[in-house]
């Protein structure tokens, strides 16, 4: 435990460090930038680095599709959500590895739009599809999108979208650092650079106090989903400290992302305190791009 309440302290001061450089502009902010090939004595250059993948962007991917028994679905009432993922041989996948937050499949529900984001951990039933009750408050197209890692294959991530049928206003989002969800206040910091690592911290504080005792989850302190703006494609992150059940730490939080292309990305951090989770979003900008409102998609669906 004191291991994890050190390492927390200090990935608290890191964020501090990275706070004040957002504050006072560029001085004290990282460069994050891809490496430049260079030719030497004679030799070419060596090839620059594959683009990032956009995932999530297909219901079928490297022989593995994904689909969902029920497509549409009553706004603000429970259903099940049933999803069925078959492999390369037409059979539902069963021979998967677990992910590092120890599930085997997770589901990411968006609606089309960036609002009202949630995170499920279906349960597989006997015939090889999983499931997990899912309530969609608003009408709306919603994406569906599954992230799994095949036994022996690699990270594959599918989506599909269901429906709830009434009328539809997107949200804006305009970018923003800081979020609030019930007494938390929570700062983002660090620079998006397309196609290099960045670093992203989260500084979580309470009645403005800095929260020292964010509570194991999943091996975490702290879970961060990016998505693309517009398109909804995933973009991985990972956190940087590793967590045991039991541990504490806070009140800073770091991860680690890769996005593929200049533009706007959603981010939603999850985080577990007082016994319970919370939901924060935040909309970011890559470094240098305006930042301004990001618009509804214009897909069918309401307001969160």
């Amino acid at each position: 435990m004191l291991t994890a309440v050190r390492l927390g302290g200090y990935v608290g001061i890191l964020g501090v460090v990275f706070g004040v450089a957002w504050a006072g502009g560029a001085v004290l902010r990282p460069e994050f930038t891809a490496p430049v090939a260079v030719e030497q004595h004679g030799e070419p250059a060596a090839a620059a680095a594959p683009p990032v993948p956009a995932a999530g962007l297909s219901a079928t991917d490297a022989g593995y599709s994904l689909s969902v028994s029920t497509p549409a679905f009553a706004a603000d009432r429970v259903t099940d959500l049933v999803l069925a993922v078959t492999g390369p041989d037409g059979r539902p996948a069963t021979a998967l590895q677990p992910r590092p937050d120890g599930a085997e499949l997770r589901a990411l529900v968006v609606r089309r739009d960036g609002a009202g984001f949630q995170a499920l951990y279906p349960q597989r039933t006997p015939d090889g599809t999983w499931t997990a009750p899912l309530t969609l408050p608003t009408a709306g197209t919603w994406r569906v999108i599954t992230e799994f890692t095949p036994v022996g294959g690699v990270p594959t991530t599918l989506g599909t979208d269901v429906s709830v049928p009434g009328q539809f206003a997107p949200l804006d989002f305009p970018a923003a650092r800081s979020a609030q969800v019930d007494d938390y206040v929570v700062r983002l910091d660090g620079d998006l650079r397309p196609g290099a690592p960045s670093a992203v911290f989260a500084t979580i504080s309470k009645d403005g106090r800095g929260v020292t005792d964010l509570e194991a989850d999943r091996g975490a302190f702290g879970d961060v989903v990016a998505l693309r703006a517009g398109d909804l494609a995933v973009v991985p992150v990972e956190a940087q400290t590793k967590a045991a059940p039991g541990d504490r730490s806070g009140p800073g939080i770091a991860f680690t992302t890769t996005v593929p292309t200049d533009g706007v990305y959603r981010l939603y951090l999850r985080f577990h305190h007082g016994g319970a989770e919370h939901l924060v979003d935040f909309t970011v900008p890559t470094f240098g791009t305006p930042a301004g409102a990001v618009p509804g998609t214009g897909h069918p669906g309401g307001h969160s």
